[in-house]
């Protein structure tokens, strides 16, 4: 390769570089610009609660819709993940004579992390994906124009229902996960490592303590106001047309488990560090 073609080899090298640079902090730029705006939406979802009674049938809906339509996904997966955790946590105790321990472990691992984990994920690619695209095409279609226009406030009439209905709907999830993985638990520990199910069950009991089960709910409730808010928060702010209804439901998700994540790893710290030493 001859000195001007190396030299033009760099400069399209130069170039590639910058391009990515550029690329990923404009994406840096947008998604922490889509933070401010989620948590200005908060804030005036925050002031409209009081209105909850007056759109107590559209909450209901989205209970409904967001509770009832992810429970076989979701139950389908916590069972076979407390299988997959039988089959491998078992595979470590058994050399050890510990396997009697099994149900204890699932229990707490469901209780505490899994469960609520396997609700937000299903919710958020689910639920939170169809918020942003039901509430980005109506911000093209300039149905929320209209709303303004008639004097209601797309805060009250749209957000708050999907933010309520979330936070409802995502404890029960994360219950159901909880039963069905230590269900999936047990049929393993029964039948592969030939253990009775008194003993799955007492080692459970042993093992789970209250606070794991109730902080569990409490994670997975703040999970669901963390998804309900990025997903109206993204839907809202769509522009471009039906490109840009794509591009907030994508974004939508990607926020989404980002920020599930960093408040799971918030909240768990404060139950580990905070609540427990507080509660003996």
């Amino acid at each position: 390769m001859d000195r001007g073609s190396s030299t033009q080899f760099a400069s399209r090298l130069a170039r590639g570089q910058t391009v990515v640079v550029e690329g990923a902090g404009r994406e840096l730029v947008q998604n922490a610009a889509s933070a401010g705006r989620a948590l200005m939406l908060l804030s005036d979802v925050l002031g409209s609660l009081g209105h909850v009674p007056r759109a107590l049938p559209s909450v209901l809906k989205q209970v409904a819709m967001s509770g009832f339509g992810s429970l076989f996904v979701l139950a389908l997966i916590a069972g076979l993940t407390g299988m997959i955790m039988a089959v491998q946590t078992g595979a470590a105790l058994e050399p050890f004579g510990a396997t009697s321990q099994l149900g204890g472990i699932i229990a707490v691992t469901f209780c505490r992390e899994l469960g609520p984990i396997w609700a937000a994920v299903i919710v958020l690619a689910r639920v939170g994906a169809a918020i942003a695209a039901e509430l980005g095409t109506m911000v093209v279609n300039e149905e929320v124009d209209a709303l303004r226009c008639m004097s209601v406030d797309p805060v009250r009439y749209l957000v708050l229902p999907r933010f309520v209905g979330l936070i409802i709907a995502m404890p029960l999830l994360a219950a159901l996960a909880d039963a069905v993985g230590m269900a999936g638990g047990a049929l393993v520990a029964t039948t592969m490592f030939n253990q009775p199910l008194e003993t799955y069950l007492d080692s459970a009991r042993q093992f789970l303590v209250p606070l794991d089960f109730y902080s569990g709910l409490f994670k997975a409730a703040v999970f669901g106001a963390i998804i309900a808010i990025i997903a109206c928060a993204r839907g809202l702010g769509t522009r471009d047309g039906a490109e840009g209804v794509g591009r907030a439901t994508t974004s939508s998700v990607v926020l989404n488990v980002i920020f599930v994540l960093l408040a799971d790893l918030i909240l768990t710290w404060a139950v580990q560090v905070i609540v427990k030493p507080v509660l003996g």
